[in-house]
């Protein structure tokens, strides 16, 4: 289980030009993708994320979905909205990055009813970050809804022209007397004091909305959506409010992690303490080669390791109590970015899985997870079941009995 880290470093990000077609030559299915993005309001809380008193909390949203064939289709730029940013977030330097999905495209011809997965993004990150992933699911043929979880993504300011701080809650939990515990104690103390329930309530008010738009003869998606088929994954702070869903919000069906700490999960109504009653997905990042870095510093270096540790058995103890079906996988040569774009915005290390290639994996287990716990597929899945294995790769799963 790889320790979160930063994604790249000034100094990478500088020496590195990434190219506009980053994603050119990504493989999809069958769907042209199309996307859209818009600023949601639930007005029906006082953002407690925020000190001022009466904000109602405000989410952008990023749609992806099957899309309606165009002749001269308009890529959307990897950030629609990089404005909402602060000027030296460093989306503004991938301005110039285009994706394969088409700006404000139709949805595709028909009457089907697509099945819908929400997307979290990983903490301090954008809801695009996993563009790799998004756009493949929708290319698959789901509609692929990310959500800005305002609070933990940076964001500033929103399109209707008010600005956001995030100086009210924070999900993550605060140790106060860490001068007297050891570093087991400490992460212990953060992993059972954070709180992801505003995010898995944002998840509830998206399907709430959901359900309006697909009512809703003026929407887009107006009779496209089918909520009886709902999932949810995520990365890092994304993965794990994805899987307290599986408690809290019966919409959701079934749930990935990638990558993502037991933050928030510890209390009474944790999914760590309840175990999950709906199929969960675990990815993780396996050790990559030690940095020249490391190895100067053997303190740092047994605190990363036991913390990794401590955190990984929490997680052994929700899928020993979960009663679904569940999958665990890690990968081999990957590290807590090689599950977002991020192992896309610097150069390569050669020591590590080639991020394509980890996307690859990553995206075909996922897909055949959802294919086969949300669209309900009765077609067998290679990946999950082993007759299909990638060498850097060591799947463990339990199968509930028929």
């Amino acid at each position: 289980m790889a320790v979160p880290t930063a994604w790249a470093s000034d100094s990478d990000k500088a020496a590195y030009r990434v190219p506009p077609d980053l994603f050119a030559s990504d493989p999809r299915g069958p769907h042209p993708i199309g996307t859209f993005e818009e600023l949601w309001v639930n007005d029906r809380i006082d953002d407690p994320s925020t000190s001022n008193a009466g904000d109602a909390r405000k989410l952008m949203v990023q749609v992806w979905y099957p899309a309606a064939v165009l002749e001269n289709p308009r890529k959307a730029p990897y950030a629609i909205s990089p404005q909402l940013y602060a000027d030296d977030h460093w989306v503004h330097k991938l301005a110039h990055v285009r994706t394969q999905s088409i700006l404000d495209a139709s949805l595709a011809t028909g009457n089907n009813r697509y099945p819908v997965l929400i997307y979290n993004h990983g903490g301090t990150h954008t809801h695009f970050s996993g563009t790799f992933q998004t756009e493949f699911l929708a290319s698959h043929g789901y509609i692929v809804v990310s959500i800005g979880h305002s609070g933990a993504n940076e964001i500033r300011r929103f399109p209707d022209g008010t600005s956001y701080s995030n100086d009210g809650q924070k999900w993550r939990g605060e140790v106060t007397d860490g001068g007297k515990l050891s570093r087991r104690e400490q992460l212990e103390i953060m992993l059972a004091s954070s709180d992801v329930s505003l995010y898995v309530q944002d998840i509830s008010f998206v399907l709430d909305r959901l359900t309006q738009l697909d009512k809703s003869p003026k929407s887009r998606l107006f009779s496209r959506l089918d909520l009886e088929r709902v999932g949810s994954l995520g990365w890092s702070l994304g993965g794990f409010t994805s899987l307290q869903a599986t408690r809290d919000e019966p919409r959701v069906k079934a749930a990935a992690n990638l990558d993502g700490w037991p933050h928030g999960l510890l209390g009474p109504r944790g999914v760590v303490t309840l175990g999950s009653e709906r199929p969960v997905l675990l990815m993780f990042g396996g050790e990559g080669p030690v940095p020249q870095a490391r190895g100067k510093n053997i303190e740092a270096d047994a605190a990363r390791i036991e913390m990794s540790s401590a955190a990984a058995l929490h997680y052994w103890t929700m899928l020993d109590r979960t009663s679904a079906d569940w999958f665990h996988i890690t990968m081999d040569r990957t590290d807590h970015g090689s599950f977002a774009d991020t192992s896309l915005f610097k150069a390569h290390d050669a020591r590590m899985l080639h991020p394509r290639a980890a996307h690859a994996m990553i995206n075909g287990y996922v897909l055949e997870f959802f294919d086969r716990y949300v669209k309900g597929a009765i077609h067998e899945s290679p990946l999950l079941t082993g007759k299909v294995s990638y060498p850097d790769a060591a799947v463990l799963r339990r199968l509930q009995p028929k």
